[in-house]
């Protein structure tokens, strides 16, 4: 169902990148780039809203030429593709120390997000599948935290990937959220990463400061997701859209589900809704 949302207020569009804006090939596909090109020229903007941090998203930010902040880290972050910071929130110290230790512990690699950059104690066949391509672009290996402990103060949030064996991610997410004694929050933003990241930071918040720096309000902007840590922003937008396969918490928050990237769903959505 689309809600009663008249489309010549909207300002902005916020996408979600995998599952959302890209499917399995993590290419923007040529229709959707028209259409958001088309959508600019109307003064329709387009930021991305992810909980990845700047390496991993410029070149699809650069490609769309976005020159607005975008929302990264699940919200911790709001940067431009030229790297200027216009938000930033790190997790408290404990916290880092604290998910540390669990990890430890558990035999878990952690990986820890700061500004723009990601560190690891090393490289193992844990981290490598999902951040291997980005080892001294953007992750960076320090040996030991232990030689890192000037930075650990300044993470945005930190990372614990699996993709061989989930249900001992899943076993892991109580112990650690027992020991952040709810000085931070655990979420899970794929079946293989367990994330800890600042309370009260979501890509909603994220959202909500990006438009109150564009001078708009948050019912002129459509955001589209498909993950739980999409949810707060399909609720807080003007219109959430659900895409492809999205969890059901997610279809419960949205106000109406399209097709997948690869069927270019959200693209012809748009141009439905605000160019016909």
């Amino acid at each position: 169902m689309t809600p009663n949302l008249d489309p010549t207020t909207i300002k902005l569009l916020a996408f979600d990148i995998d599952g959302t804006l890209v499917g399995a090939d993590h290419k923007i596909s040529p229709f959707t780039k028209t259409i958001l090109t088309r959508l600019r020229a109307k003064g329709i903007l387009t930021t991305l809203a992810t909980g990845r941090i700047l390496p991993g998203v410029k070149a699809y930010a650069d490609e769309l030429e976005i020159d607005i902040p975008l929302i990264m880290s699940n919200g911790s972050v709001l940067q431009d593709r030229h790297g200027r910071v216009s938000a930033l929130t790190c997790l408290p110290l404990e916290v880092v120390q604290a998910a540390i230790r669990i990890a430890r512990q558990e035999g878990r690699d952690l990986v820890l997000y700061v500004k723009d950059k990601m560190y690891i104690e090393k490289m193992t066949e844990n981290i490598r599948p999902t951040y291997g391509s980005l080892l001294n672009d953007g992750l960076y290996e320090v040996g030991s935290w232990e030689a890192f402990t000037d930075q650990l103060g300044n993470a945005s949030k930190c990372v614990i990937p699996d993709p061989f064996d989930e249900q001992h991610l899943f076993e892991t997410e109580p112990l650690l959220k027992e020991a952040l004694d709810g000085r931070a929050v655990t979420l899970r933003t794929s079946p293989v990463l367990l994330e800890v990241q600042p309370k009260h930071v979501t890509k909603a918040k994220g959202l909500s400061q990006l438009a109150e720096t564009l001078g708009i309000t948050l019912r002129q902007v459509i955001a589209f997701g498909d993950y739980n840590n999409d949810v707060e922003m399909l609720c807080v937008a003007g219109m959430g859209v659900a895409v492809g396969d999205a969890t059901p918490a997610c279809l419960d928050a949205a106000d109406l589900l399209v097709a997948s990237p690869e069927e270019e769903g959200p693209a012809h959505f748009l141009e439905e809704f605000l160019l016909i």
